[in-house]
């Protein structure tokens, strides 16, 4: 007589005989999820979302494409009205950078002032709705900024191009670095960071970047986003993988997030400040988290943006369109009064 060795699709009748090897499963459906052995699948629907879309960019990524990062520019603005400083980041972008698009990711709720003036400056809005409770790595992410740091590989993945945060302005044409796979830039010597960041479409880096980040995150302010991304590329031999990291001095990050370097940002006088030279510094990070007691007395004060030797100052002045006064900057100025260029 034969012997049909057991499976999970067939079952012993009695005139078989049952191969004594193996032994039946008669354990109870808890029971087998209090075994160790076997592993349930706990994983939220934000876990799952993130590795299956991990799963398919690893299938589909480009590695070492030799097509120049997009002149795309993205922007978040989630949850609140937009601001000033947010219309200068988009103005600057625009006029510095001269992209082929500026796309602003948001929620719905940026109407303004400052968002009716921004959109002559934008090419698209994309309503995008993050979920309120989101779990990951059994983890809750309950800060919007974390939320933002998975959106922008998302995006970087799936567009290519310049993700920018709104407090950045820019200050001269990103055209030297497109032709890279991906651009960073230093922050302090010590670290990357991920308010800028540059990559082709569909890059295999930035697809391993995001599933290392998913995998270290833990609810700290910057384990899964800057320190990821520093420990991520020290890692790589950047020269193979087409990496460029520009220095902090030259970069998109050119003051430290802390209370020197925020001071150093708004100190009149930059010119004479040693190792700067503003022809060679791509961007200008305001950190605006960290400078909420300046903001009063500076980027609200149309005549210290006129008279300020700083380099904010000095970046704002250029960035504002022909015949912006002071007028304009009175949040309930009549939106249509600004001549804003063509």
């Amino acid at each position: 007589m034969s012997v049909r060795p057991r499976n999970d699709t067939i079952y012993p009748t009695g005139d078989e005989v049952i191969d004594s090897s193996v032994k039946p499963d008669r354990r109870t459906d808890r029971e087998k999820v209090i075994d160790s052995s076997v592993k349930p699948d706990r994983r939220t629907d934000r876990e799952k979302d993130c590795v299956n879309w991990l799963k398919s960019c690893e299938e589909n990524c480009v590695q070492n494409s030799t097509t120049p990062i997009p002149k795309h520019v993205h922007f978040v603005s989630l949850n609140h009205p937009f601001s000033f400083m947010e219309w200068l980041a988009v103005v600057s972008a625009r006029n510095k950078i001269k992209p082929d698009k500026i796309t602003v990711y948001t929620d719905g709720l940026q109407d303004s002032c400052w968002w009716r003036r921004a959109l002559p400056y934008i090419d698209h809005q994309i309503i995008h709705t993050l979920p309120g409770a989101n779990v990951l790595n059994r983890v809750p992410i309950k800060l919007l900024p974390h939320k933002s740091d998975f959106l922008r590989l998302s995006i970087l993945y799936h567009s290519g191009g310049i993700y920018m945060d709104t407090d950045i302005l820019s200050l001269n044409s990103f055209d030297p670095l497109l032709k890279h796979q991906m651009v960073l830039a230093e922050q302090c010597h010590y670290a990357l960071n991920v308010a800028l960041m540059m990559a082709q479409k569909h890059s295999c880096l930035v697809c391993r970047f995001a599933h290392y980040s998913c995998e270290r995150f833990d609810g700290g302010w910057v384990h899964h986003s800057v320190d990821a991304l520093s420990s991520f590329i020290r890692g790589l031999d950047k020269e193979k993988e087409g990496v460029l990291v520009v220095p902090w001095k030259k970069g998109f990050h050119p003051m430290c997030w802390n209370a020197n370097g925020i001071n150093q940002l708004y100190k009149e006088n930059f010119n004479d400040i040693p190792d700067y030279n503003r022809s060679e510094i791509y961007s200008v990070h305001l950190y605006n988290n960290k400078a909420k007691n300046l903001i009063p007395k500076t980027l609200h004060n149309f005549d210290w943006i006129q008279t300020s030797t700083s380099l904010v100052g000095l970046t704002i002045r250029e960035s504002l369109p022909p015949g912006f006064s002071k007028h304009h900057l009175n949040e309930s100025s009549r939106c249509t009064d600004i001549q804003l260029p063509k």
